[in-house]
């Protein structure tokens, strides 16, 4: 179940520091969109939009092929809020929406149902009778029934539940001036796929109609595959083609992977090592055909997996994928140490609906990652799965964030942005910022590098395909002005030559134009990476003095 930023780099973003004014700790509170006289039901910048209301795949076995509202992930335990006034008409548990609630109201003169479905405590909060005001806390976000991660599945009726008319939420909120999208973290993209593909589980009858008494046309054995277009199912039966018959099939019979099959297998006896490298110490050995449970990461060729109750890294010609299964390895952060198509480096960190930053927190050469949660900020050291190694709080859940390497000590630290005004943080500690210093126009785009290269980063103005680069951290005309791609280009910044001073790179779908030297003309290079719908990123993954690209899919 998962607002795009900006894909300038997060790493290299830098602010003149002509003034140092303390800035407050913040304690402003995060707080759900409003407009028109309804609120949304989670907090600005804390959840991303997912699937969809419409015809869709199944993404589980048992979950529904024709989505009936929006869903909205969120960490566990994240508020969830009445959407208006109104009264709580349901609060129980139920097989498929787990802890529901159903709140009516009336909303411009119409009678208005919302469906909370996945909450960890339906009736914690509040009880069936209860009259509630907008903005209240009504539950929290969880991952109840038939659910495959912490997220709020809402559905808006007017009339009537189920006995209404069903309204898809994003155009609900739309129309009463909350843009859901705008106040996301991210935002998946909504794509209606043509046909999708299942696979049987155990033997399978494919009737000629949607009931078990109906005619039996072919039967099939466990994990044959099947096709199916999306949106359809008729008392608990789908529409599927295999093998040249096309019929009707149970849905307890099918499934999005094969299940009862493992990730992947050991295909040549290895030794389970504690780090990806051959000198690291052995946990245990693994056979050939031994069953990987999950491919979890990977870095330099070993792969990190979970087998047998252990975790450990073998070297990745030792594993076979299961191409049917769905390994974590699908998913996360892909970071190539060069311009090449393949990832060096795949592990994932947060969640999808957290706010990623690139960024030297220690100092030692590695970009690495963190994520931002409210005003908190998760910092990892490595880029390998694991906890955060430190989390430290800054500024308000509502500001734009920049990181950078503000005083040229080599380690790259937070600000916030507020319009034209940059609160800048020189160590990676909580507390007031050193300085507070205005710059620009409030609805400046604004870019951040070290483009002169004497070590530390300066700000960049961008109007359309043009670029106000200036060198020195004061005020007064660019030092330079370049014209570089089209006004529309996705544009990154970064050292990709390893000479010391920061250029740009833009982006058009999944392929890069890189120049080394900030001036017009063509590229130095042109790399595909990815894919179009990726989120792209720029460090130095492994410390060698060049920037390269690592995207995030989810």
């Amino acid at each position: 179940m998962p607002r795009r930023r900006s894909v300038v780099r997060s790493s290299l973003v830098g602010v003149i520091a002509a003034a140092v004014v303390a800035l407050q700790p913040a304690v402003a509170l995060a707080a759900p969109p409003s407009g028109g006289g309804v609120v949304g039901p989670l907090d600005s910048g804390s959840y991303a939009l997912t699937s969809y209301q419409g015809p869709r795949c199944l993404p589980i076995i048992h979950a529904s092929t024709y989505h009936g509202g929006q869903d909205l992930g969120a960490a566990a335990g994240s508020t969830l809020y009445a959407i208006a006034d109104g009264r709580i008409v349901q609060a129980k548990t139920d097989p498929v929406a787990g802890e529901w609630l159903l709140v009516e109201h009336q909303i411009g003169g119409q009678r208005i149902f919302a469906s909370y479905s996945h909450t960890l405590d339906a009736d914690r909060f509040v009880r069936v009778g209860d009259a509630v005001h907008r903005g209240q806390k009504i539950a929290e976000v969880g991952s109840t029934g038939v659910s495959t991660a912490p997220h709020l599945h809402l559905e808006i009726w007017r009339d009537g539940y189920l006995s209404g008319t069903r309204i898809d939420p994003l155009d609900f909120f739309r129309s009463h001036g909350v843009d859901l999208a705008t106040h996301a973290t991210r935002v998946v993209p909504r794509v209606v796929p043509s046909s999708c593909r299942y696979y049987a589980v155990g033997t399978t009858k494919i009737h000629a109609s949607a009931s078990t008494g109906s005619q039996v046309l072919t039967t099939v054995p466990h994990h044959a595959a099947m096709t199916s277009k999306p949106g359809t199912k008729s008392n608990g039966f789908l529409p599927v083609t295999t093998n040249g018959v096309t019929g009707w099939a149970d849905d307890d019979n099918v499934s999005p992977t094969k299940l009862g099959l493992p990730d992947a297998r050991i295909v040549r006896q290895v030794s389970m090592r504690t780090a990806p490298g051959a000198d690291a110490a052995a946990i245990a050995g693994l056979s050939a055909g031994t069953a990987i449970d999950d491919v979890v990461a990977l870095s330099n060729g070993w792969y990190l997996i979970e087998a047998g109750g252990k975790r450990g890294w073998v070297p990745r010609g030792n594993v076979e994928l299961e191409p049917a299964a769905d390994p974590g390895i699908n998913y996360g952060f892909f970071l190539a140490n060069s311009f090449t198509t393949a990832a060096d480096t795949v592990f994932d960190y947060g969640e999808y609906f957290d706010e990623f930053f690139v960024g030297d927190w220690d100092g030692d050469g590695e970009d690495t990652l963190a994520y931002r949660r409210g005003r908190s900020f998760y910092l990892r050291d490595s880029n390998f799965p694991g906890e955060p190694d430190r989390v430290i709080h800054y500024g308000r859940p509502g500001d734009t964030v920049l990181v950078g390497d503000w005083d040229g000590d080599g380690v790259d630290t937070f600000a916030v942005r507020r319009g034209m005004v940059y609160h800048v943080k020189n160590s990676v500690s909580s507390g007031p910022a050193d300085a507070v210093v205005p710059y620009g126009r409030a609805g400046d785009t604004i870019m951040v590098g070290d483009f002169d290269g004497n070590g530390g980063d300066t700000l960049a103005v961008r109007r359309g395909p043009e670029y106000h680069i200036k060198n020195s951290m004061s005020g007064g005309k660019a030092d330079q002005v370049v014209v570089y791609g089209r006004g529309g280009d996705d544009v990154l910044v970064g050292d990709w030559d390893g000479d010391g001073d920061d250029t740009l790179a833009v982006r058009r779908g999944a392929e890069y134009h890189i120049k080394n030297t900030i001036a017009p003309g063509n590229a130095d290079i042109r790399v595909v990476y990815g894919r179009s719908t990726d989120e792209v990123y720029v460090g130095d993954w492994d410390a060698d003095g060049r920037d390269s690209l690592a995207v995030y899919r989810y």
